[in-house]
């Protein structure tokens, strides 16, 4: 073989490493590399920990200066993660704005957490110095683990604990977490069989006119029942958002609520609008809205008999045009909610440029009626803005006759919680709407 010929495979060999284990951007190892490199130091029998950091909101970083520099960015955010570790820890680039980190020994949460956040937190490129905020996942792993990629999600796991959390940068892996991660399995496990089973019931909370006490619409909610027991909504719809199950899930009870109006509107004239949850992973489907309106046909159903609900934080997803999608199922009949108003950081702006129909305020509005004037406050402030700009509100989670008399006070339009009733299975909420019709709040 010639010296040629050689070199040829050589820098042949070189090349399909770099592609194979090099991040391009940041010139760091990739996510093949992270799990070759940490694979061989779990064998080490010390102490590991396991960092995982990505920056919020890159993607609007990018959109406002442009890949270029987004890419400019990355590198140098992998340079002063490395600057921050030791020469024998492991820094890559996983995906996107995701970093991973794998150090070996007893580390100091606390101090490398403060550094990094100091380091990348405000970045300069150039001349131009950057504001960021950046979140992290702990895994420390204090005894033999041999699957790379389970570390990885545990770290994940404690990242994802935090989101949304303003003033918390990093979270820790516990034993907590672990039986959450167990229990999440377990409801994987069982989702697709819930829907073929029809697990899944759909309930009923009345909302009523403040002014009449009349029922004037209602709340579509999702009850999982699995042999003779109930699994909360708060355990696993979370899950089914992550996992994109929940798609499958909205279409599932949109089916349900159609047949469901369909049979009252053959015993009625009237009935009220019923209000449906849609996640921002239904909107963000190319077919979503012909998908919804083929079933809305198939059981004689109008759009304008339905509300779509969305939450607020749907609102601001930077990952799609969440007017242009509204406005298209605007322009279908449907009318639109924004639910869990006042829980998120969206600009009262929103309810201005978003064709929003109704506010539903949050429950943790309600529940400190008299408590604190500084909620009442923005309560009433909300309710001032809503009815200036023509928007229906519902009050969600009312409980006491005291908040009852605020919210009439208040012009609040509906009322939705146990003070009226609770979440109705079907057969008992047609027997409510009849009952209500006569003035008798019960049936």
């Amino acid at each position: 073989m010639n010296k040629k010929y050689r070199k040829l495979r050589i820098e042949k060999r070189n090349r399909l490493f770099e592609l194979a284990y090099i991040d391009p951007i940041t010139g760091l190892g990739n996510y093949n590399a992270y799990l070759a490199r940490t694979k061989e130091k779990l064998k080490l029998n010390d102490k590991k920990t396991i960092i995982i950091l990505d920056i919020d909101k890159f993607k609007s970083f990018n959109k406002k200066y442009g890949h270029n520099k987004g890419n400019e960015l990355l590198k140098r955010i992998g340079e002063e993660i490395k600057s921050s570790i030791r020469k024998t820890d492991i820094v890559c680039r996983l995906a996107n704005d995701v970093f991973g980190i794998f150090m070996i020994g007893e580390v100091n949460i606390e101090n490398i957490t403060v550094r990094l956040n100091k380091k990348i937190s405000r970045i300069n490129i150039g001349d131009i110095w950057y504001n960021l905020r950046i979140s992290m996942g702990v895994y420390i792993c204090d005894k033999e683990e041999k699957n790379v990629q389970s570390i990885i999600d545990k770290a994940i796991f404690a990242h994802d604990s935090i989101k949304g959390k303003y003033n918390v940068t990093y979270g820790v892996f516990t034993e907590e977490f672990e039986q959450k991660m167990i229990r999440e399995s377990e409801i994987e496990n069982m989702m697709e069989e819930a829907i073929k089973n029809q697990e899944f019931e759909v309930y009923y909370q009345p909302q009523i006119n403040a002014k009449t006490e009349k029922i004037e619409g209602s709340e579509a909610l999702v009850r999982w029942k699995k042999d003779d027991k109930m699994i909360s909504p708060n355990e696993f719809i979370p899950i089914f958002e992550k996992n994109r199950f929940i798609i499958k899930l909205d279409e599932y009870v949109y089916k349900r609520v159609c047949a469901n109006i369909q049979e009252i509107k053959k015993q009625l004239k009237e009935l009220p609008k019923i209000s449906v949850n849609i996640s921002k992973e239904s909107l963000s489907e190319k077919n979503f809205l012909r998908k919804y309106i083929k079933i809305s046909n198939k059981y004689n159903v109008t759009p304008n008999e339905i509300q779509l609900e969305i939450t607020e934080r749907t609102t601001t997803d930077e990952n799609v045009n969440m007017k242009e999608i509204l406005e298209k199922i605007k322009e279908k009949g449907f009318s639109i909610a924004v639910d869990d108003f006042g829980t998120g950081y969206s600009s009262l702006n929103m309810l201005e440029m978003l064709p929003i129909d109704t506010i539903k305020i949050d429950k943790s509005f309600i529940d400190k009626i008299g408590e604190e004037k500084s909620t009442i406050d923005l309560l009433e402030i909300i309710l001032y803005i809503t009815q200036k700009l023509h928007l229906k509100t519902v009050a969600e989670g009312v409980e006491k006759s005291e908040q009852v008399k605020y919210l009439k006070e208040q012009n609040c339009d509906l009322i939705q919680g146990y003070f009226y009733s609770k979440p109705l299975e079907f057969e008992t909420f047609k027997k409510y709407i009849t009952y209500n019709e006569k003035n008798e709040r019960k049936p």
